[in-house]
């Protein structure tokens, strides 16, 4: 039995440069989606950055809110109620270094926290606790946090058979600013009640 070898010859094909063309496209469909992916990243980080600024300004506002709730209230010109201490442009009054203490705007008018210069010290109060500047705790802040108070309604007693007073009621606004203009304004209500009311 003899066997017989048949070599079949195939025909070269020339390419076109089809699969050149084609490996080009794909590189670049697979550049464009790594760009996209990287300019995506970026762009998270700067939101997260972005978070982190409010929110630490956020905090500053919170904190000075709490420090002027907890110290304020409980000494002149609150306790006793001084109703002199309060002016319409809230810069201190005679005799006062510290401003930031306003009357109440009438209705028609903005509100206190857009009418008031918190880029003037004189119009608003710091932090004023033993603990030294908020600055030093957080690190992130470019300015020291805000606060002023609006009389919203001044204690008063009803009549004079009435030996205990109506409560006054105060606003309190409150301003955090962080880095990259990152700026949070909180505002309280609260009802204070001097010692000779009681």
């Amino acid at each position: 039995m003899t066997r017989h070898f048949f070599i079949i010859e195939r025909h070269k094909r020339f390419q076109n440069g089809s699969v050149l063309i084609t490996g080009l496209i794909f590189l670049m469909i697979l550049t464009m989606i790594a760009l996209s992916s990287l300019s995506g990243g970026t762009m998270e980080e700067k939101l997260a950055a972005n978070d982190r600024d409010r929110q630490v300004a956020l905090q500053a506002a919170e904190a000075i809110l709490r420090e002027a709730e907890t110290s304020l209230f409980s000494a002149p010109p609150f306790d006793p109620f001084d109703p002199d201490k309060f002016t319409d442009a809230c810069q201190p009054a005679d005799g006062e270094k510290l401003g930031g203490l306003c009357t109440e705007l009438p209705l028609a008018t903005a509100p206190r926290w857009r009418t008031v210069s918190w880029a003037s010290r004189k119009n608003t109060r710091t932090f004023a606790s033993k603990g030294g500047k908020l600055r030093d705790k957080f690190g992130e802040l470019t300015a020291q946090p805000q606060y002023i108070v609006e009389i919203v309604s001044a204690p008063y007693k009803p009549n004079a058979a009435v030996a205990r007073c109506e409560p006054g009621i105060a606003h309190i606004t409150a301003r955090g600013e962080g880095r990259n203009q990152s700026i949070v304004i909180l505002q309280s209500t609260y009802r204070f009640l001097p010692k000779e009311c009681l």
